[in-house]
């Protein structure tokens, strides 16, 4: 059964849903970016849930969740959140699970939170790159506006790995919220921003570290599920976790990038192993 609820973090409300009862190490699943949020990992959610609870939540800037006034979504920001909604849920030392960009904030969280996560699952995250749109202005990117569901539809399905809302009806209506024009995407056009402003302008932050010496800083167990007709791992990233990170496990599913989506059992079953091996 869902719970949902919500939680103060900074300048934003985060939503949250939340799955199960208390039982095996509880696991948070954070969703991506492109154009992904807490809604496409319920199924998930759900089935982890038998014997654990689950959580999922809207990162700042998406679906239910607030968008930032300072336009703060940098790594500090997003990992306050998380942090927010583990003492929500009195969580301690959960498994969390970071699909696409939130791989990479994931990983900065086991890094700097080492006390915080039993264990990290990466899924489909290019580690070598910012994922969720391309290069855009920092701030001041007008929002997504569709003049239909079944447009906003087309405008996903051209991408090359189309995420949930390209082909769901029921979802993308989900994701959209009418204003005057039309559809508007559920999603700050300004997600990407990375220094705040405003008041929080100078507040200290910590220095970004490379997305290669914070993995090495991560000391729970890791493992990746990949996507096998997704393109976000190369041979080359392949080849280097293989040596120098050779602890980490893998677990290769059929998808393309919308692992949640596309093989839910597959993957289900992956974090279930991981989860529970010694």
């Amino acid at each position: 059964m869902q719970r949902n609820g919500r939680v103060n973090s900074g300048d934003v409300s985060i939503f949250y849903r939340a799955f199960g009862a208390r039982g095996g190490t509880p696991i948070l699943l954070m969703h991506g970016a492109n154009y992904f949020d807490s809604y496409d990992w319920i199924g998930v959610g759900e089935a982890l849930a038998t014997d654990r609870e689950t959580a999922s939540f809207d990162k700042r800037g998406f679906g239910e969740s607030g968008w930032s006034p300072s336009k703060d979504y940098s790594v500090d920001a997003n990992m306050g959140d998380m942090l927010a909604v583990l003492a929500e849920l009195k969580w301690e030392r959960p498994i969390i699970a970071g699909h696409s960009a939130s791989g990479r904030l994931a990983i900065s969280f086991a890094a700097n939170f080492p006390d915080k996560i039993s264990r990290l699952v990466i899924v489909d995250s290019g580690l070598a790159r910012e994922e969720g749109g391309g290069a855009r202005p920092a701030t001041g990117n007008p929002p997504l506006v569709f003049a239909t569901v079944e447009a906003t539809m087309a405008h996903f399905a051209k991408l090359s790995n189309p995420p949930r809302i390209a082909h769901d009806g029921e979802r993308a209506r989900t994701a959209l919220v009418k204003v005057e024009g039309g559809l508007m995407l559920k999603r700050d056009p300004d997600f990407q921003n990375n220094q705040p402003q405003g008041e929080g302008a100078n507040l200290p932050q910590r220095a970004r570290r490379d997305v290669w010496a914070e993995l090495a800083a991560v000391k729970c167990p890791i493992m990746i599920v990949r996507g096998l007709r997704s393109d976000r791992y190369t041979p080359e990233i392949i080849a280097r976790i293989a040596l120098d990170y050779p602890a980490i496990e893998w677990a290769m599913v059929d998808s393309q990038h919308d692992v949640a989506a596309q093989a839910p059992e597959a993957l289900v079953a992956a974090i279930r192993k991981f989860a529970t091996s010694a």
